[in-house]
């Protein structure tokens, strides 16, 4: 997700799927053991169609997805109330869906069954040298929680987006050329499984799921109510944006790429070309924008060495020393916002935080910089057939560095050889057929240019359309991953159109 305000603004099932129980569900102490049952013995709440709050219980990130009208919603604050509604859903044959964040940019989180909501899993502890996390703990909160005490973690580009999706995806960030991505800290994790058992894994217990769960992406395995990772050694933060003119976006791109490659680990970064409306005539903003782990005076050389490789000044630079937490906030578009604030709309009564109507994006990574040639073929696709009231982003991120250092298969996150990770998005706010067709074959476009150099995609950005979606998310690890699958879910319980077992096409 893309990261500054206003870049904001701009299956699940048992193995029976059919509708076994569906008398008992209307009952309220059946022997079947209904919804009321499944409600009285919940700590926290469950919603159905009916009841007030529905609307907005069903909703994630996108609007496109409220027209999907879950069966029920329990709003879990326990792992027994996960394991809990994991067998109700399995006894009633319920499909069902996991959500922590309700970011996944093709609805994976919800469905027409049981949706586990991980929200009220928000627990941010420090425990001796690890952290643990629930995987509903929003980045801006977690963040928030750990300055105080001295210890930080990875986070990604968007301040709503939780650990349940971002950690078992992956998790890169403006830290990931430092210290790695997310799933690299993981040392252990609490899962309830399909069977509603429960248990905690690591290197020396179920090592395989352990290793499945760090880059195997969310929905497949299980539910994990607890995530312990090592912190990172951020005390502060140095956050920065430099904003060129369109006339130099060339020159941007290939400068940026030849930053990264040359700077040292410290520098964390992401390219956005954006574009608010994307009417014939309109002017494009380029930026560069990311933080360093390291002094200001240490950035500023490095930014005169960006200005350098562009051949031209930015013409607004904002360059702001902070604690950590502060300077991810500012990241994320919030450096005047409260905490309350930097939350989606509707979440909280503070929450200003923009809801995106519809999206359609298509990511891949890169080993190495693009030539003068692709550049060229890569803007032209982005600027090419303009349409107004779409949004559209060109939005690149770095690796490198300490990823590049970790095996492909020490962990499922197979992706140790990319430089970069760029994509077109596209963002509708009044979607019409015209609209979505539009921003579909803007995305078709730019990935086509994209797969003539690109090596793979992530999961955590999944791809409106992907073929061989299992060979570009997990390449060789992916029959590995399917082991794990077939051990641990053998029902394929936890599933939706892109699980680990699922055909790929």
């Amino acid at each position: 997700m893309l990261s500054r305000r206003t870049l904001l603004k701009a299956g699940g099932g048992a193995a029976v799927a059919t509708a076994v129980g569906v008398p008992a569900l209307a009952g309220s102490a059946s022997a079947g053991g209904g919804w009321d049952y499944l409600r009285t013995r919940l700590t926290g709440d469950l919603v159905l169609p009916a009841d007030t709050g529905y609307e907005l219980a069903k909703q994630n990130q996108f609007g496109e997805f409220d027209a999907i009208t879950p069966r029920g919603l329990v709003y879990a604050e326990t792992t027994a109330d996960v394991s809990l509604a994991v067998r109700f859903a399995r006894d009633h044959g319920l499909p069902l869906r996991t959500r922590s964040g309700g970011h996944n940019y093709r609805g994976w989180s919800t469905g027409e069954g049981l949706v586990i909501d991980l929200s009220r899993i928000h627990h941010t502890t420090v425990t001796g040298e690890t952290v643990h996390l629930g995987p509903g703990a929003q980045s801006i909160d977690a963040l928030y929680a750990l300055g105080p005490l001295g210890k930080q973690v990875i986070a990604g580009t968007c301040p709503t987006v939780c650990p349940g999706g971002f950690l078992s995806g992956g998790g890169i960030g403006y830290q990931t050329k430092k210290f790695g991505v997310g799933c690299d800290h993981i040392v252990s994790a609490q899962i309830v499984l399909a069977d509603g058992s429960v248990r905690r894994v690591s290197a020396g217990s179920s090592p395989d799921l352990f290793w499945a769960l760090r880059g195997g992406g969310g929905g497949n395995f299980g539910i994990v109510t607890d995530f312990e990772v090592t912190p990172i050694d951020a005390p502060r933060m140095v956050a920065f944006t430099a904003v060129f003119t369109w006339d130099r976006a060339a020159e941007i791109l290939a400068a940026w790429q030849q930053w990264h490659l040359g700077t040292p680990d410290e520098l964390g970064s992401a390219l956005v070309f954006m574009l608010d409306d994307a009417a014939p005539g309109n002017m494009p903003t380029p930026l560069i924008t990311g933080g360093y782990h390291g002094s200001e005076a240490d950035l500023r050389v490095a930014l005169a060495q960006l200005t350098t490789l562009v051949g031209a000044a930015p013409v607004n630079l904002d360059v702001r020393d902070l604690a950590y937490h502060e300077g991810m906030a500012l990241s994320y578009g919030c450096g005047e916002l409260t905490q309350d604030e930097c939350h989606r709309v509707g979440t909280n009564p503070a929450a200003q935080l923009h809801r995106t109507a519809l999206l359609r994006e298509g990511y891949r990574f890169l080993d190495r910089a693009l030539t003068t040639t692709e550049i060229g073929n890569l803007l032209a696709a982005w600027d090419g057939q303009r349409v107004a009231g779409q949004r559209r982003f060109l939005h690149g991120m770095t690796l490198g560095g300490a990823n590049t250092r970790t095996g492909r298969q020490a962990n499922a996150f197979v992706h140790r050889d990319a430089q970069f990770i760029l994509g077109f998005d596209a963002q509708l706010d009044s979607p019409t057929p015209d609209l979505v067709a539009a921003s579909e074959a803007f995305v078709d476009r730019g990935t086509a240019v994209l797969d003539q150099v690109a090596r793979g995609a992530y999961v955590n950005f999944p791809g409106y359309k992907l073929p061989d979606w299992a060979g570009r998310y997990y390449a060789e690890n992916y029959p590995r991953l399917l082991a794990a699958k077939r051990r641990y879910d053998p029902d394929n319980v936890f599933r939706h159109p892109r699980s680990i077992g699922s055909p790929s096409a």
